[in-house]
């Protein structure tokens, strides 16, 4: 089956709402055109591949100060990096399955099944940013403000 730009935008769109506001409880907004990550702060790099029904990539980028609230927020204790970083990996990698999940929900609301491969997830200086994702479409959100990408590998 081969997808069509403007339903994997809205499925990507309605898969994020959905999961960060029943997840985390925030809200989720387009983010405005222009939107930049601070070129100071290091980002989380999380990705996921999906083998079937179709085979895709997705990607969740997050600046390092979003990515230990979400934790916090998932775990409902406080979080730092030198202590917890494995722990905010293994909650990034689990809202990534989360969200490639409801992406292909809101893509194919009849299937009921979908094999997902194991998350990926490392953290990026500013001097990299970007480079990961350099071939998947991005899609750019504000969750409480601050920038978060979703990214899309897939026919």
């Amino acid at each position: 089956m081969k997808f069509t730009l403007e339903n994997v935008d809205a499925a990507i769109a309605s898969g994020t709402a959905e999961i960060f506001e029943n997840t985390v409880f925030m809200e989720v907004l387009p983010a405005p055109e222009g939107t930049v990550f601070d070129p100071d702060e290091a980002i989380f790099y999380t990705r996921l591949p999906v083998y079937k029904p179709h085979p895709a990539m997705v990607g969740l980028v997050i600046p390092q100060s979003l990515a230990l609230r979400l934790a916090e927020a998932m775990m409902m204790r406080e979080f730092n990096m030198e202590d917890d970083e494995f722990e905010v990996h293994d909650v990034l990698g689990e809202l990534a399955n989360m969200l490639a999940g409801s992406i292909f929900t809101h893509l194919l609301p009849e299937m009921d099944s979908f094999e997902l491969g194991l998350p990926e997830c490392r953290v990026l200086s500013s001097a990299n940013q970007g480079q990961e994702w350099d071939n998947a479409k991005p899609h750019t959100f504000l969750l409480e403000d601050t920038p978060l990408l979703v990214t899309w590998e897939g026919d």
